[in-house]
Parts: structure tokens; C-alpha cells; sequence
């Protein structure tokens, strides 16, 4: 009960943080009291009533973060897909949510820097590095890296500062995808910079350039307006400022 207090709690704090919502308070206050006479007066039930008032989630629509959701769904369209020529694919440290649902279909191997305590039968968890991969040269087939690769080297998850993190990890990426193997790669791409510690921004074309040895099979971006764009010219993504390049590469 006391862990329901404290994420209801949480996520209060959280959402009010945001301006927008803050403004919001009291009008949240007042609806949140009137609903609870109500219900409280028609409620006849043997169940006791507790309040934990959640703010903030009336609203039109429901939200969601489109770069995780639209990645974990173009990821897995393509990596079962290809899931013929390879008997188990391999994650580096994707959203455990898409991971967990990916080895549903196919088993997974994950490793992770900080792996969660997460027991799933077809999901196997490895303690690793990114910056030294725990795996032999030219051993994967199928390999994925989404919206990891932009935070290797600025120490936000505790790991070691290095000012070319992002590329010495995609390095490594590429030292161990097998010939045939296939690569999916999510970065946030636009005007290129780096926002310490938060993260990279990534121009789309230098992705490419590093791959150059590998065959692009598929560029794919989520837009600054949060529309997935599927099939796309490189050029359409030149004027972002915040979008989601989804990268497909197989080695040849």
C-alpha cells in the first residue's frame, strides 16, 4: 500500500513540476474534491476508500514519448522479418519494455550496463560495456542498438567520461556484426550537438559516412512532430531539429 502512496505521489510531483501543468493546480484540486463527494455519496460497497488523488490526466488525448513508441514498432517489424536467417538476436541496452515484448517472438539476448532484476524465460540478461562487447568478432546476425548511443561517455548512467563514446561504441557495434548480419540503429538526429550530460544529436549523413563498409537498407526517421516518415530520402531529414533517425544496415 505504501508503494501505491508513493508512485501516485511521484507522479504528482513530477507532473507538476512542467509549467504548464502547475497553472493547472488548483482547478485539479477543486475537480479532484468534487468527484470524491460524489462518489464517496454513492458508494455502498464493503471495500474501504482511500484517497490518492492523481492530477493532470484529464485530458483529450492520451500522451506518450512517439521516439520509443514508434522505434519499438518499426524494430520489431524488421528485426522478425529477418528473424529467418538468424536463431537469436542480440539487443545492447534498447528499452527493456521492447525488449521484453520482442522475446515474446523470438529469444533475446540482452546486455546491459545495468541490467534489471527481470526474469523472462526467452530473455537472457549479460552484464556488459558497449565501449568493450562481451562478444567475438563478426559473431552477431542480428543486432539492435535504439536511443543508446547518443549517452555513451557522459557519464549520465555512471559510466566512465569519454569524449568519443558515441563513436568508439559504434565501434564496437561493428566489430561484431557477422557478414549478412544486420544492424538496427535508432540515434536522435537535426543540427548535430551535444548536450552534456544529456545526450548527442546526431546529423544523420555522419551515421552513414561511419557505416560506410555496411549497405544501407533502410533509412527511416520520427520527425520533430512525432510522425514516423518510413522509406525516406536522407534529405528529408536534413532540416529537423530533434527527430528519431532508424537506421537498418547489413553487413555485405
Amino acid at each position: 500500500m505504501n508503494r501505491i502512496f508513493l508512485s501516485g505521489t511521484l507522479k504528482n510531483i513530477q507532473a507538476s513540476v512542467d509549467p504548464r501543468n502547475l497553472i493547472k493546480l488548483p482547478h485539479e484540486l477543486i475537480s479532484f474534491r468534487k468527484s470524491w463527494r460524489v462518489y464517496k455519496k454513492g458508494y455502498s460497497g464493503s471495500y474501504p476508500i482511500k484517497i490518492l488523488p492523481i492530477l493532470y490526466e484529464e485530458t483529450q488525448k492520451s500522451t506518450f514519448d512517439p521516439h520509443y513508441v514508434l522505434q519499438a514498432y518499426w524494430a520489431t517489424q524488421r528485426i522478425i522479418n529477418n528473424h529467418a536467417s538468424f536463431p537469436i538476436h542480440v539487443d545492447i541496452s534498447s528499452n527493456l519494455s521492447f525488449i521484453v515484448q520482442l522475446s515474446a517472438i523470438i529469444p533475446v539476448i540482452q546486455m546491459e550496463f545495468r541490467p534489471p532484476a527481470i526474469r523472462v524465460s526467452s530473455l537472457y540478461k549479460i552484464s556488459g560495456n558497449i565501449l568493450r562487447l562481451p562478444f567475438a568478432d563478426k559473431s552477431i546476425q542480428s543486432l539492435s542498438c535504439l536511443h543508446v548511443i547518443e549517452h555513451i561517455g557522459l557519464g549520465r548512467y555512471g559510466d566512465p567520461l569519454d569524449v568519443s563514446g558515441s563513436w568508439k561504441a559504434l565501434a564496437e557495434t561493428k566489430r561484431v556484426i557477422s557478414k549478412n548480419g544486420n544492424f538496427f540503429l535508432s540515434v536522435p538526429i537535426g543540427r548535430p550537438n551535444i548536450f552534456f550530460n544529456a545526450g548527442c544529436v546526431f546529423d544523420a549523413k555522419d551515421i552513414i559516412e561511419f557505416f560506410q563498409e555496411f549497405k544501407l537498407v533502410e533509412f527511416s526517421f520520427v520527425d520533430d512532430s512525432g510522425c514516423l516518415i518510413e522509406f525516406a530520402d536522407i534529405k528529408s531529414a536534413q532540416y529537423m531539429k530533434y527527430a528519431l533517425g532508424l537506421f537498418h544496415f547489413k553487413l555485405i
